[in-house]
C-alpha cells in the first residue's frame, strides 16, 4: 500500500522520536537504527511512511500506527483446505 502522509491532518514527529511511540519489545525501546531501517529498506514488503524536510526525516503518529497494524494483520495463516491437503500428504507418506 503506497499511501502518502497528509501533514495537514496528521501529527508529524522526527524519526528520532519514533522509539518513544512504539511499544517496547522484551522490556527495551526499539532502537533508532531499527526505525531507520523500517523507513528506508522496510520489512516484509512494507515501509514506514516518511517525508524529508530540511535534511530531517519525519513520520507521523498515524503512519506508525498504520505500519504496526499492517505488521500484525499480515501474519500468514494457512487456509483450512491447505491444512487438509498437508494432512493428507503426511498420511499418505505414513507420517
Amino acid at each position: 500500500m503506497n499511501r502518502r502522509i497528509d501533514l495537514s491532518k496528521e501529527t508529524s514527529i522526527p524519526l528520532s522520536e519514533v522509539p518513544r511511540h512504539v511499544p517496547k519489545r522484551r522490556g527495551k525501546k526499539v532502537h533508532y537504527s531499527t526505525v531507520y531501517r523500517w523507513a528506508t529498506k522496510g520489512t516484509r514488503g512494507r515501509k514506514l511512511e516518511t517525508v524529508m524536510s530540511g535534511g530531517i526525516r519525519y513520520t507521523t503518529l498515524e503512519s506508525i500506527e498504520r505500519f504496526l497494524h499492517t505488521s500484525i494483520d499480515r501474519t500468514p495463516a494457512l487456509p483450512e483446505s491447505d491444512l487438509a491437503a498437508v494432512q493428507a500428504a503426511l498420511d499418505a507418506a505414513g507420517l
